[in-house]
């Protein structure tokens, strides 16, 4: 059987891609004091109550909800260049790869779609029943997410294991991250406290994600920088022997 070749990943390319996974970070740390979500009504709360959150609290929403949307954006960029980085580890396509790409584009789509969501209910503040069922509805994507989210992280682990291009915490990072998102879609069938819906479970278990996106971004700017020196260096040598 012949070797896998790694293929050559341009340096600025993942470069922009591991500044865009920091920034992601960033903005997620900014977003978080803007309204706390762990203060939001509890799944089985009275809808009298959420619907007083809600019109207590649009501003906030809103301004939380678009700070994440721009940060879950730049995941874009971050998981173009991690799919890159792994397309170079295995020498081209495979079907872990190309699973991390479709899982990547499957959670943040359902992401976005939770948050649009959460942002018409801050906007249109309807009341009732209608803002119940958006309030479900943006969760209910978030929980959904799990899914996807476990799928593109398991296949990062599996090539990171096998092949190496990044360092193993990443892959021992993204495992963690997986095994919890799992959890997230068991809260359609829970009702009350901290798995349920509603419930802190999706303010604490995407942490481990977040983790995994400095770790990961942090490796690839590292690496770039290395490898970006060492061309430099390459190319000093190159053109003192031409001289010589």
């Amino acid at each position: 059987m012949d070797a896998v070749r790694p293929m050559t990943v341009p340096v600025m390319g993942t470069r922009l891609a591991a500044q865009a996974g920091i920034v992601s970070i960033g903005l997620a740390v900014v977003a978080a004091p803007v309204l706390p979500l762990w203060n939001y009504p509890a799944t089985n709360a009275p809808i009298a109550q959420l619907v007083s959150f809600v019109h207590d609290h649009a501003a906030g929403l809103t301004a939380a909800v678009v700070i994440d949307a721009m940060a879950v954006g730049l995941w874009m960029v971050f998981g173009t260049g991690v799919w890159l980085r792994l397309r170079s580890i295995v020498g081209g396509d495979t079907v872990l790869s190309t699973t991390f790409a479709f899982g990547l584009v499957g959670f943040i789509t359902l992401l976005l779609t939770g948050f649009t969501a959460m942002l018409v209910l801050a906007y249109r503040s309807p009341g009732g029943a209608e803002t119940r069922l958006l309030s479900d509805l943006c969760f209910g994507c978030l929980a959904m997410s799990g899914i996807p989210t476990a799928i593109a992280l398991s296949a990062f682990a599996a090539v990171v294991f096998r092949h190496g291009g990044f360092p193993r915490i990443t892959a021992w990072f993204a495992v963690d991250a997986a095994a919890v998102h799992l959890l997230l879609p068991f809260s359609f069938v829970i009702s009350t406290g901290f798995l349920s819906l509603e419930g802190q479970v999706i303010t604490v278990f995407p942490g481990l994600l977040f983790v995994w996106i400095l770790a990961t971004s942090i490796a690839m700017w590292r690496g770039d920088r290395a490898l970006g020196s060492h061309r430099v260096a390459s190319c000093r040598l190159d053109a003192t022997a031409n001289a010589t």
